[in-house]
């Protein structure tokens, strides 16, 4: 079964061939929290986990074991979200995903897998086709300087991956 709100969509993926992919149904303003991601915390990453530690993964399924929003969100080395991982003592921790720039209705929502992962666990080629394509997804530790320190400053960096090595 495949996931929809008033403002989000899993379908066809604009950017990946024969891929579902998290569309816009709507407008949204930068800054604008898109969707959660919560399910079962790993000690160890999947293809489509978000590290909100070293070696703690969260992996994006729904309490009735269906994939959750997150689990659409493509990669991009131009991403239009923000990743935000909230780890409050006590709780189990999870990630929202938040608007990087004013996000048109009918686009669809990526994120740079760097910003999510110290390593990936698949290392693929890059198809996001955007003018600052890399060519291979990596994960944080291989990200190049410049756009670690870019998006040090845009807040884009969990402090558990900014930790690992000074940038």
């Amino acid at each position: 079964m495949l996931l929809e709100t008033d403002s989000l969509v899993v379908k066809g993926s604009k950017i990946l061939e024969r891929q579902l992919g998290v569309i816009t149904k709507r407008k949204f303003k930068k800054g604008s929290l898109l969707f959660s991601v919560k399910g079962p915390v790993l000690s160890q990453p999947t293809k489509y986990s978000f590290s909100v530690d070293l070696n703690k993964h969260i992996d994006p399924l729904q309490k009735d074991e269906n994939f959750d929003f997150g689990h659409y969100l493509n990669h991009s080395c131009e991403p239009n979200t923000i990743i935000r991982v909230i780890d409050k003592a006590g709780s189990i921790p999870f990630i929202e995903i938040l608007a990087r720039r004013d996000i048109k209705s009918g686009e669809e929502l990526t994120s740079d897998y760097a910003s999510l992962e110290y390593e990936t666990v698949a290392h693929v080629d890059c198809r996001c086709r955007t003018d600052s394509c890399r060519g291979k997804i990596h994960g944080f530790k291989d990200l190049p300087g410049h756009i670690a320190k870019k998006y040090k400053k845009e807040g884009m960096i969990p402090a558990h991956l900014l930790s690992t090595k000074a940038r």
